[in-house]
């Protein structure tokens, strides 16, 4: 059952999911009216306010679209928002009362502030946010959601009961300001949010997988005051950022129906997230050193700890002797900043960077397990401590004809601390670590970007970045890796992408062109391509890439008439190497594959002010998702054991491509007359499918856990349309 910690009644409610934050609901015509575009001051001498009270139906499924908005299934809605304006001319106070989505179940938000203006004021938020799992869960596990939850004693499926899976969060937002005189002023923000629910969880138990729920129960509160000080050449503003996270739960014990509870191998122990907070304190400004030069800077000090008990060091005969109670968990971190900016000719522009961050990780290297008996084995927690220092140089210089250009060049430097867990096999080779470390990381990264506006109808820029990374030598404990794949121990062979040695380009294309007032292109193009390597480490990322196309278009044929449309292309690919050992150690195949999304996106738009009355329009949406796997397996040759499923060539052919294709049609009529207001219609159709076998066998039944005990199933809708009507009746005032 959810727990709403603060609740804040008010009578007004809003159609954001039907009118402003999802275009599958909406017209943004009631955010912003096409033809009434001129800035003005109007609203700020004269407050307006609005109303609006309607209707809406869902029929059909939305699982997959509707999980963050909680709109997933047939019903109706009533639909309440408004937005109260006020202000009181003697002296200068605002009031503003907003509320959205207070006739829907779960997605309310509501707003109510207060200011003096130019001295003091307040802001107080509330706001649920949603989520809902596209899929469901056929189980006879019981105390799901809990932290003591039953496994079913039986493999049978289908005859369980429906399990949805889903959380909900409460989020209390107040903010604050206080204006002492024209130079300091006071901030106070305050976040209060509650998280309440149950998310996709599982266990292993022997040697079958059993599906549970993680329950979530959390709060989470942030506070920060500031003090600002304002003046003619020195701004600053300190204050002290804090934050805290609580977990109702910190223990899932689960146990198979029928079991002896007395019994400690029947049970399975899961840890959960442990209470924890972080405090900072800083100090940043600027001054301003001449009318050309200003400096930039920020320092600050935050620790965070976790400290909270260990829950499984209670439990007799499941801890080793030597594992803490507490983890006394601490990270110190310390960040200074300079930056300044300085104009020395009048077509010179120059900036300059300098940043140093250090994170420190001052939690104990516990021994939480030592299994004595052979092999003897041995498990610490890794504390990691890096110091990163940076610098920038930016220039850009104005040059002829409309033209600047921008170049630019930044240096990183990072050390990071090379844990050590035990070798007790005396080989060399840390027996804890299998993924291989570096002392030191480098990267030097240039950028150059053209600008230049060619005419009144057409301007454009073209950007290029070139970055390489390199680093000391990959070691597992003091001894350096190789690149032989047979050479028996396989620690150490595979480089993780954050650290590798990496060669970066970036392309970017930007051009505007308006050849008529009524008629617009903006085209944009995107290029990155990454490389991985030299090829001291074997195994993990080789190259990456990614690609983006897109064109906007509006047109207006004639007075009252709006046409737009747009598309888009996008594809990210990704070629890594991986291999494969016995458990005695020996290679026995490598695997190389090619994984590539791709994504098309095309919409279309139409609005016309048929008449003073009379405003009509719909919008056309369609996207197209696209994974791809292309694996090809190498075998060893003195190697017995048997490949993965593979033809003839050595490809694999077993993943097929996930292609998840969604059509959505809006349309709207609105019409003023009746009354003050204004009344207005909407019809929206969404279609979604997808053959994603994620929760699927290869026959394309649904996932089943376990093999004799358990037998939950997932299931998902390949599937889904629906259909949502609207009318609503909005009326302003002052």
């Amino acid at each position: 059952m959810r727990t709403i910690k603060i609740r804040l009644t008010w009578i007004t409610c809003a159609v954001a999911l039907f009118g402003g934050v999802d275009p599958a609901w909406s017209s943004d015509d009631t955010q912003q009216d096409p033809w009434n575009m001129s800035p003005t001051a109007a609203p700020f001498v004269t407050p307006e306010s609005y109303f609006s009270v309607g209707a809406g139906y869902l029929s059909g499924d939305r699982q997959n679209l509707g999980m963050f908005d909680s709109q997933n299934h047939s019903h109706g809605t009533l639909l309440l928002d408004a937005n109260i304006l006020k202000r009181d001319n003697a002296t200068g106070t605002w009031t503003q009362a907003i509320g959205r989505n207070m006739g829907l179940e779960d997605n309310r938000e509501f707003t109510l502030g207060l200011e003096r203006q130019g001295l003091w004021g307040m802001r107080a938020d509330y706001v649920e946010i949603p989520y809902r799992a596209p899929y469901t869960a056929n189980t006879k596990n019981s105390g799901l959601g809990t932290t003591n939850p039953i496994i079913s004693s039986t493999a049978t499926t289908g005859d369980g009961f429906t399990q949805h899976i889903g959380t909900d969060r409460d989020r209390f937002t107040l903010n604050t300001f206080r204006t002492w005189n024209k130079n300091i002023k006071f901030n106070l923000n305050f976040r209060n949010e509650t998280k309440e629910g149950t998310r996709m969880w599982g266990e292993r138990r022997s040697t079958t997988n059993d599906f549970i729920l993680e329950p979530v129960d959390w709060t989470m509160r942030q506070v920060e005051p500031t003090l600002g000080f304002v003046g003619k050449d020195l701004q600053l503003q300190g204050g002290y950022s804090g934050s805290w996270f609580l977990n109702e739960n910190n223990l899932v014990d689960s146990l198979l129906k029928g079991a002896s509870a007395a019994t400690l191998a029947n049970h399975t122990y899961l840890t959960l997230p442990m209470d924890n907070e972080a405090h900072q304190f800083f100090l940043s400004g600027g001054y301003q050193i001449t009318p050309e030069t200003r400096s930039t800077f920020k320092l600050s000090y935050s620790r965070a700890l976790q400290n909270e008990h260990l829950p499984t060091s209670d439990i007799t005969g499941l801890s080793s002797a030597s594992a803490p109670s507490s983890l006394q968990g601490r990270v110190d971190n310390t960040l200074l900043m300079f930056g300044l900016t300085t104009q020395p000719l009048p077509e010179l522009s120059i900036t300059t960077k300098l940043r140093y961050d250090d994170d420190r990780d001052k939690t104990p290297a516990w021994l939480v397990t030592n299994i004595t008996t052979a092999p003897a084995t041995q498990v610490h927690n890794t504390p990691v401590s890096v110091k990163t220092t940076s610098a920038l140089l930016e220039g850009t210089y104005r040059l002829p004809f409309q033209a600047s250009v921008t170049g630019g060049v930044e240096r990183k430097e990072q050390k990071r601390s090379i844990p050590f867990g035990n070798d007790l096999d005396k080989n060399g080779l840390d027996d804890e670590r299998f993924v291989p470390w570096r002392s030191e990381l480098d990267e030097t990264t240039y950028r150059m970007q053209l600008r230049r506006t060619m005419s009144e109808t057409v301007n454009g820029s073209l950007g290029f970045e070139h970055s390489n990374r390199t680093g000391s030598d990959f070691v597992v404990s003091n001894k350096i890796m190789s690149n032989t794949p047979s050479a028996g121990d396989i620690q150490g062979k595979i480089s993780p992408f954050f650290i590798a040695d990496r060669e970066r380009n970036k392309l970017r294309y930007a051009m505007d062109w308006r050849p008529m007032d009524r008629l617009g292109f903006q085209f944009n193009v995107e290029n990155a391509m990454d490389h991985y390597g030299p090829d001291q480490v074997r195994y993990g990322l080789q190259k990456g890439n990614t690609q983006l196309y897109s064109m906007d278009v509006d047109y207006a044929p004639m007075d009252k008439w709006l046409l737009t449309a747009w598309y888009a292309y996008d594809i990210n690919k990704l070629w890594q190497d991986s291999g494969r050992w016995s458990t005695a150690g020996a290679h026995e195949a490598d695997k190389g594959s090619i994984l590539k999304d791709s994504g098309n996106s095309f919409g279309i738009g139409a609005r016309n002010q048929w008449s003073d009355q009379l405003k009509i329009g719909s919008n056309f949406q369609w996207t197209r998702a696209k994974s791809t796997f292309d694996d090809t397996v190498s075998v060893d040759s003195t190697s017995t054991a048997p490949a993965y499923p593979s033809d003839a060539t050595g490809k694999i052919t077993s993943l097929s491509e996930i292609v998840s294709p969604m059509t959505r049609f809006n349309a709207f009529m609105e019409f003023k007359g009746w009354g003050p207001g204004t009344l207005r219609g909407d019809y929206t159709h969404e279609h979604w499918s997808s053959n994603d076998w994620t929760w699927k066998f290869s026959d394309g039944t649904p996932y089943t856990y376990g093999t004799t005990t358990d037998g939950t199933q997932i299931s998902t809708k390949d599937s889904q349309s629906s259909d949502f009507f609207v009318v609503r009746y909005t009326t302003k005032f002052q």
